[in-house]
Protein backbone atom coordinates (compact mmCIF):
# COMPACT_ATOMS: atom_id res chain seq x y z
CA UNK A 1 0.00 0.00 0.00
CA UNK A 2 1.38 3.40 -0.74
CA UNK A 3 1.81 5.98 1.57
CA UNK A 4 -0.81 8.79 1.16
CA UNK A 5 -0.53 12.11 0.00
CA UNK A 6 -1.59 14.55 2.79
CA UNK A 7 -4.13 17.27 2.21
CA UNK A 8 -6.25 19.43 3.88
CA UNK A 9 -9.82 21.84 3.47
CA UNK A 10 -12.62 23.10 4.75
CA UNK A 11 -16.06 23.07 4.86
CA UNK A 12 -16.78 26.82 5.01
CA UNK A 13 -20.52 28.12 5.96
CA UNK A 14 -21.88 31.65 6.37
CA UNK A 15 -23.13 33.98 7.97
CA UNK A 16 -26.76 32.41 6.84
CA UNK A 17 -25.86 28.99 6.97
CA UNK A 18 -24.91 28.15 3.32
CA UNK A 19 -22.01 26.04 2.40
CA UNK A 20 -19.38 26.46 -0.09
CA UNK A 21 -18.93 24.38 -2.91
CA UNK A 22 -16.71 24.54 -6.02
CA UNK A 23 -17.28 22.52 -9.73
CA UNK A 24 -14.09 20.76 -10.30
CA UNK A 25 -12.63 20.71 -13.66
CA UNK A 26 -14.11 16.82 -13.25
CA UNK A 27 -17.03 18.33 -13.34
CA UNK A 28 -17.91 17.00 -9.85
CA UNK A 29 -19.09 19.40 -6.64
CA UNK A 30 -17.15 19.47 -3.74
CA UNK A 31 -15.11 21.81 -0.98
CA UNK A 32 -12.05 23.18 -1.33
CA UNK A 33 -8.95 21.51 -0.24
CA UNK A 34 -5.27 20.97 -1.29
CA UNK A 35 -1.83 19.78 -0.49
CA UNK A 36 -0.06 20.73 2.83
CA UNK A 37 3.12 22.81 1.53
CA UNK A 38 6.71 22.40 3.29
CA UNK A 39 6.20 22.93 6.95
CA UNK A 40 3.19 23.83 6.96
CA UNK A 41 0.28 21.78 9.29
CA UNK A 42 -2.89 20.83 8.23
CA UNK A 43 -4.84 23.75 9.72
CA UNK A 44 -2.96 26.12 8.24
CA UNK A 45 -3.08 24.36 4.98
CA UNK A 46 -7.16 24.24 4.90
CA UNK A 47 -7.11 28.01 5.90
CA UNK A 48 -4.77 28.71 2.57
CA UNK A 49 -6.36 26.66 0.08
CA UNK A 50 -9.62 27.96 0.84
CA UNK A 51 -8.62 31.35 0.37
CA UNK A 52 -6.60 30.87 -3.17
CA UNK A 53 -9.62 28.58 -4.01
CA UNK A 54 -12.33 30.57 -3.61
CA UNK A 55 -11.02 33.98 -2.42
CA UNK A 56 -13.25 33.66 0.59
CA UNK A 57 -11.03 34.21 4.10
CA UNK A 58 -12.27 31.82 6.87
CA UNK A 59 -11.74 31.16 10.91
CA UNK A 60 -11.85 27.32 11.84
CA UNK A 61 -14.30 26.67 14.36
CA UNK A 62 -14.21 22.66 14.80
CA UNK A 63 -12.16 19.68 13.02
CA UNK A 64 -14.44 17.50 10.61
CA UNK A 65 -12.56 14.67 10.52
CA UNK A 66 -10.31 13.03 7.83
CA UNK A 67 -11.68 11.54 4.45
CA UNK A 68 -9.08 9.26 2.21
CA UNK A 69 -9.75 8.36 -1.40
CA UNK A 70 -8.09 7.64 -4.61
CA UNK A 71 -7.75 10.58 -7.43
CA UNK A 72 -8.53 10.40 -11.17
CA UNK A 73 -4.33 9.92 -11.17
CA UNK A 74 -4.37 7.09 -9.18
CA UNK A 75 -2.49 8.90 -6.33
CA UNK A 76 -4.09 8.09 -2.48
CA UNK A 77 -4.61 11.23 -1.11
CA UNK A 78 -5.96 11.75 2.58
CA UNK A 79 -7.42 15.56 3.32
CA UNK A 80 -8.02 16.42 6.81
CA UNK A 81 -11.38 18.43 7.24
CA UNK A 82 -12.52 21.51 9.25
CA UNK A 83 -15.34 23.21 9.82
CA UNK A 84 -14.90 26.84 9.17
CA UNK A 85 -17.03 30.19 9.08
CA UNK A 86 -16.93 32.55 6.61
CA UNK A 87 -14.70 35.97 7.71
CA UNK A 88 -14.22 38.05 4.45
CA UNK A 89 -12.43 38.19 1.20
CA UNK A 90 -14.02 38.55 -1.90
CA UNK A 91 -15.58 35.36 -3.56
CA UNK A 92 -12.92 34.90 -6.34
CA UNK A 93 -12.71 31.37 -7.76
CA UNK A 94 -9.29 30.37 -9.38
CA UNK A 95 -9.46 29.84 -12.99
CA UNK A 96 -9.39 26.26 -12.34
CA UNK A 97 -12.94 26.03 -11.23
CA UNK A 98 -16.27 25.98 -13.42
CA UNK A 99 -18.45 27.23 -11.26
CA UNK A 100 -19.10 27.70 -7.18
CA UNK A 101 -19.87 29.97 -4.38
CA UNK A 102 -22.22 29.48 -1.34
CA UNK A 103 -25.01 27.33 -1.19
CA UNK A 104 -28.45 26.24 1.07
CA UNK A 105 -27.74 23.32 2.42
CA UNK A 106 -30.55 20.81 0.53
CA UNK A 107 -29.08 22.35 -2.73
CA UNK A 108 -25.70 21.50 -1.40
CA UNK A 109 -26.67 18.31 -0.41
CA UNK A 110 -28.06 17.52 -3.79
CA UNK A 111 -24.93 19.13 -6.17
CA UNK A 112 -22.01 17.29 -3.93
CA UNK A 113 -21.05 14.48 -6.04
CA UNK A 114 -19.60 11.85 -3.69
CA UNK A 115 -21.64 10.33 -0.89
CA UNK A 116 -18.28 10.78 1.66
CA UNK A 117 -19.06 14.43 0.71
CA UNK A 118 -22.52 14.72 1.73
CA UNK A 119 -21.30 12.92 5.15
CA UNK A 120 -18.45 14.86 5.49
CA UNK A 121 -21.15 18.05 5.30
CA UNK A 122 -23.46 16.05 7.68
CA UNK A 123 -19.85 16.02 10.17
CA UNK A 124 -19.24 19.54 9.77
CA UNK A 125 -22.98 20.74 10.62
CA UNK A 126 -22.63 18.28 13.59
CA UNK A 127 -19.28 20.11 14.95
CA UNK A 128 -20.71 23.39 14.34
CA UNK A 129 -23.72 22.48 16.37
CA UNK A 130 -21.64 20.93 19.58
CA UNK A 131 -19.51 23.77 18.89
CA UNK A 132 -22.30 26.12 19.66
CA UNK A 133 -23.88 24.61 22.39
CA UNK A 134 -20.14 24.37 24.09
CA UNK A 135 -20.75 28.56 23.58
CA UNK A 136 -23.85 29.75 25.34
Amino acid sequence: MSVPVRGAGGVVFDSKGNVLLIRYPSGGWSFPKGHLEAGEDDPAAALREVEEETGVRAEIVADAGETEYVNAQGVLRRVRWFAMRAAGGQERLEDTFSDGGFYRLQQARELLSYEEDRNLLERALHALEIRAQGES
